[in-house]
């Protein structure tokens, strides 16, 4: 169940999503903007780098694209690095 994403109508043609997680007064709390191309062809303008298409067949496929990548972040944790030796200087000079 989602509840952090709302998928607004804001006119007969255009929609937002909002993160209801964040403040009502930052700037972030929008995701996208969505707008009606067609009877069945939805743009969305990303307002956050989700990397998800802008083209949908509804204003609801969008709103289930943002809850799947947010439900599973594709950031991979970071490790430790890996150790590289360190040799000594070598002379300006070999003999």
């Amino acid at each position: 169940m989602n509840e952090r994403f709302v998928l607004q109508q804001l006119t007969p043609v255009e929609w937002i999503i909002v993160d209801s997680s964040r403040d009502p007064h930052d700037p972030h709390r929008t995701v996208a903007c969505i707008h009606e191309v067609s009877a069945a062809e939805y743009e969305a303008i990303w307002l956050r780098h989700l990397g998800l298409p802008s083209t949908y067949a509804s204003p609801r496929r969008v709103l289930d694209d943002v809850v799947r990548v947010a439900s599973h972040p594709s950031r991979v944790p970071s490790r430790k690095p890996v150790p590289i030796p360190h040799l000594a200087p070598r002379g300006r000079f070999a003999h």
